[in-house]
């Protein structure tokens, strides 16, 4: 009809403004269908607000940035050294592109209030759950974040991947669909936040160069060496609970040998540079 009325000629504005439609429309037939009342959300929300821990929150948030940053500077680099054509449209390949102020306060909406609620109710509240209680939480943490990875194909999809492991551990520990809502919501306004800062308004693209490269890959390992070390923390710190989560579901998750296989990861680093430092 839109196409139609408008005889072909579609802006980028009215893209941003169907897409925001479909994302309204999504949120209301997901409320309908997990008949949202009153009492019920305020249930959840005296419960986000009495388990919330600030403290762990601001940390997810930074070493998820990290990831998110570091994982995009290294997946350029890497597509720059395939081909630098091939690099530049992945680093301007956008679903949703922001032209103007209209544009950005469209995407904003999705980005920060819509796509939290939405993905969460499917990703973690709906697919992770079932997949965790048909097979086993771990299956459940990983096929769930490959498909949540997957929908949000992009630079940063790495990073998107890992946000999607934190929110299922969130989800099991605190089971409030809440706070991982509400880590995607503090995710998306650092995201929008970025663009200000970095990318702003306007029809221009980013060429990349070989010197930008040398900046690209030092910063995303350095970033994604950060992040990932959090990261493996908190998986570390909440094994108990995805643990209990898989005996409620009278499931078996072997966490404690993935730990040791990491802790004999780490071993071996540190013995490889005990011999690196004799050696010099």
């Amino acid at each position: 009809i839109v196409i139609a009325l408008k005889k072909g000629d579609i802006s980028n504005t009215d893209t941003n403004i169907l897409s925001l439609i479909v994302e309204i429309l999504l949120a209301f037939m997901m409320a309908f269908k997990l008949k949202l009342t009153k009492e019920n959300v305020k249930r959840l929300y005296l419960d986000f607000r009495e388990n919330i821990n600030i403290k762990e929150t601001i940390w997810i948030i930074l070493f998820i940035a990290c990831l998110q940053i570091g994982s995009n500077n290294i997946l350029v680099d890497l597509a720059y050294l395939i081909s630098p054509e091939f690099a530049n449209w992945f680093a301007n390949d956008s679903s949703m592109v922001i032209h103007t102020i209209t544009d950005y306060l469209i995407v904003f909406i999705m980005v920060v209030f819509l796509a939290p609620f939405t993905e969460e109710i499917i990703f973690r509240n709906t697919i992770f759950k079932r997949l965790a209680k048909q097979f086993n939480v771990y299956i459940g943490l990983i096929v769930s974040s490959i498909i949540f990875c997957s929908v949000n194909f992009g630079t940063q999809m790495v990073g998107i991947f890992l946000l999607g492991i934190v929110n299922c551990v969130l989800y099991v520990k605190y089971e409030n669909i809440l706070i991982p809502m509400f880590i995607y919501f503090l995710d998306g306004i650092i995201g929008m936040i970025f663009i200000v800062l970095f990318d702003g308004f306007g029809t221009q693209t980013i060429i990349l160069t070989s010197r930008d490269m040398i900046f690209y890959a030092v910063s995303g390992i350095i970033l994604f060496a950060i992040g990932i070390a959090f990261f493996i923390k908190f998986i570390r710190e909440n094994k108990d609970i995805i643990k209990e989560g898989a005996k409620k579901k009278h499931m078996e998750v072997n966490i404690d040998e993935l730990i040791s296989v990491d802790e004999k990861r780490l071993a071996i680093l540190s013995r490889v540079e005990f011999l690196r430092g004799e050696q010099n």
